[in-house]
C-alpha cells in the first residue's frame, strides 16, 4: 500500500473524529482485520482492497452516527410546554 494513500485515508479519519480518536480508530480497525500488525509498506493489492473497504465501512458507520446526533434534540435545548 502506498504510504500516500494511507496518509490521505488517516487525515479523513482525523478531519471527522480529531487528530487522537481518529488515529485511533483507523489502527483498531487495521488490527482488529486479517491484516493485524502487518506494516502498511507490506500490505499486498487484495489486502489493500479489503482494508480499504473495511474504513470505507466504518467510516460510514461514525458519519451516519454523527450526523443523526445532530437531528436529535438535546436534552438542555428542550423546553417543556406549559410548565
Amino acid at each position: 500500500m502506498d504510504i500516500s494513500k494511507w496518509n490521505n485515508i488517516m487525515s479523513s479519519f482525523q478531519e471527522l473524529l480529531g487528530y487522537q480518536k481518529g488515529i485511533t480508530e483507523v489502527l483498531v480497525t487495521k488490527r482488529l482485520s486479517i491484516i493485524g500488525r502487518k506494516s502498511i509498506p507490506d500490505i499486498n493489492t487484495r489486502e489493500e482492497k479489503y482494508l480499504v473497504h473495511i474504513l470505507r465501512k466504518r467510516y460510514r458507520e461514525i458519519s451516519n452516527g454523527i450526523k443523526k446526533q445532530d437531528k436529535e434534540p438535546r436534552s438542555d435545548e428542550q423546553r417543556d410546554n406549559g410548565v
